[in-house]
């Protein structure tokens, strides 16, 4: 009879489970050691020598919202801003302080070749969480806004003193105010219903209030829009407010920040009344040494107003081109775009923007109010097939086209606030006519995928119009998710949008060869009380298959491998999050 020695050798177990152990803690070591370099501060900030400041010119200012893990409609996500940030950091922009900035103006004392103010909003405790690395890695510093008023909250959501002295004692952060409150008055809902002052934390659903004003906006209005506070109260009321914001930073932080944005921008030396805005001026000139009081361009001279400088706020929804191509717009300075995957980017030729690839997925980024098109340069045969996903908004205008091989002649096909119409272009482009035109399934989504300017300036009738949504139109963040197939044989055109067959057109033109355009651009809205409108838009495309009798002509797809690594990446991010989130 026989038997295994090893099942009885209690010292090999031993040390099986001594190696086991030792491998479990060296896991537990380096996942420690990843959490501790994603939350908490770990380098110093390195400021620039005085020889690299020769711009007395001017600088951008850019601002965010928020950043989380994944991205929402309202922050961005840590990766995407890592990306902007690594991007302008390539692009040769540093960071300056809020001192800088006040040199700048009251010296004259230059700042660097390509000066950025870089600053969060609203002192959210998962921006400074999902920030800090990017900042640590590329020597970057930024401004935190603040609300005074929530130094002593239990919402874990924003920022304590404590926690904020670490950031600013890092170098890597300094402190600004966004004021004291945030506090809605004279609201009213989408019946037109009288609601009075509510604080920020007492709204349950902010999709139900309609029209309102922020606290240091306006004076205190009844259901008519009357005033209901005298000139003299309404000082006192907005004086206080200020007062108080003044004693909680001095009891915190021993002094006041410099830097201020107030509350809802643009309105402050635009349509304000002018009482409210003479009592806000005072104020804000008495404790801040300079105010981002504008949100619409980046740029700001050495002219400007240190009160009323520019500050942009960033889309959670742009790429990193299109934060390009608005602070080239807005500065005038010339910036390298993102191109992506060379070798897949030689096989396109863009017009009117430009255009960043990668295995799965294009964007074409236009040039203010322009059309950008990428042409495939490779020829198509008389007959192939080609599928691919449109993922850009809604509000816009995206367009695939097959052209003859000698560019005289288009069949354009646009997807254009969720209706497929399909064009026939001739005479090089200057005349179209509209072939078909079908409106798609219908897309689901809710007030809240809206983002309205809703803290603005507004009398008692149009408090009774009611809602601003539009049932015709969409949220300017909402996404197309449609695949289309096209098949191309005998001269006729099959159309398919999510695998239902739309159109079948017989081509208004032949052609031994054909070529295929993608492209895209901005539709203008009626509606003027949505945020984040511009002139820019993005085309995007993923997953583009061309193909005849069973022969791949072009193919942009993840392969196996990729797609393995990309999912090991964002689980490796999912389990940090989780902890950072969690603890």
């Amino acid at each position: 009879m026989s038997f295994n020695q090893s099942v009885f050798n209690y010292k090999l177990k031993n040390r099986k489970k001594y190696i086991k152990v030792i491998f479990q803690l060296a896991i537990l070591v380096l996942l420690i050691g990843i959490i501790i370099r994603a939350v908490f501060i770990t380098d110093e900030y390195k400021p620039l020598s005085a020889k690299e400041m020769i711009n007395s010119d001017g600088f951008i200012a850019l601002s965010y919202f928020g950043v989380d893990r994944s991205g929402t409609a309202k922050y961005i996500s840590k990766g995407e801003l890592e990306k902007q940030l690594s991007v302008l950091k390539k692009q040769g922009f540093e960071t300056i302080s809020q001192k800088q900035i006040i040199d700048f103006y009251q010296q004259g004392t230059p700042l660097p070749e390509k000066a950025l103010f870089l600053s969060f909003e609203d002192g959210r405790n998962d921006s400074s969480i999902f920030s800090q690395k990017a900042l640590e890695t590329l020597n970057y510093k930024a401004t935190m806004f603040t609300y005074a008023d929530k130094m002593d909250t239990k919402d874990t959501k924003f920022l304590k003193p404590k926690h904020l002295q670490e950031m600013i004692e890092s170098g890597f952060w300094e402190l600004g105010s966004n004021g004291y409150r945030l506090t809605y008055i004279n609201i009213f809902n989408g019946d037109g219903e009288y609601l009075g002052e509510i604080e920020e934390n007492n709204v349950p659903d902010k999709t139900s209030i309609e029209y309102y004003n922020h606290y240091l906006m306006d004076y205190l209005r009844d259901e008519y829009m009357i005033p209901k506070e005298t000139r003299p109260e309404m000082e006192e009321r907005i004086t206080k407010d200020y007062q108080f914001m003044h004693a909680i930073y001095e009891d915190r932080f021993s002094s006041m920040p410099k830097a201020y944005a107030i509350m809802h921008a643009n309105s402050l030396y635009n349509n304000m009344h002018p009482a409210v805005e003479a009592a806000n001026n005072k104020m804000i000139k008495e404790y801040f040494s300079l105010h981002f009081n504008r949100d619409v361009y980046a740029y700001n001279s050495s002219t400007e107003n240190i009160y009323n400088l520019n500050r942009l706020q960033v889309a959670p929804n742009w790429p990193v081109n299109h934060l390009l191509m608005k602070i080239q717009h807005d500065s005038k300075w010339t910036l390298d775009f993102e191109n992506g995957d060379k070798k897949i980017a030689d096989n396109w030729k863009i017009s009117n923007g430009v255009g960043e690839f990668d295995q799965h997925k294009i964007i074409l980024t236009t040039e203010p109010s322009k059309e950008v098109t990428a042409t495939l340069t490779k020829k198509l045969p008389s007959k192939f097939t080609a599928s691919f996903d449109l993922k850009g908004n809604v509000m816009g205008a995206q367009s695939f086209t097959i052209q003859s091989s000698d560019g005289q002649n288009q069949l354009k096909m646009m997807l254009e606030k969720n209706v497929l119409n399909v064009y026939k272009v001739t005479d090089q482009k200057d005349e179209s006519e509209l072939l078909f035109k079908q409106k798609l399934d219908e897309i689901n989504w809710s007030g809240e995928d809206y983002a309205f300017n809703k803290a603005t300036q507004y009398d008692f009738m149009t408090t009774q119009q009611g809602s601003r949504i539009d049932e015709d139109e969409y949220p300017n963040t909402l996404k197309n998710d449609r695949h289309i197939d096209l098949v191309l044989a005998d001269n006729r055109l099959k159309i398919k949008v999510d695998n239902k067959r739309i159109a079948e057109v017989e081509m208004p033109f032949s052609s031994s060869s054909y070529q295929l355009l993608l492209g895209g651009s901005m539709i203008t809205k009626q509606n003027s009380h949505e945020q984040d409108t511009d002139s820019i838009y993005d085309s995007i495309i993923e997953n583009v298959i061309i193909q005849s009798q069973d022969k791949t002509l072009y193919s942009v797809d993840e392969s196996k491998s990729e797609t393995f690594l990309r999912s090991v990446s964002q689980t490796s991010s999912d389990i940090i999050d989780f902890f950072i989130e969690s603890f």
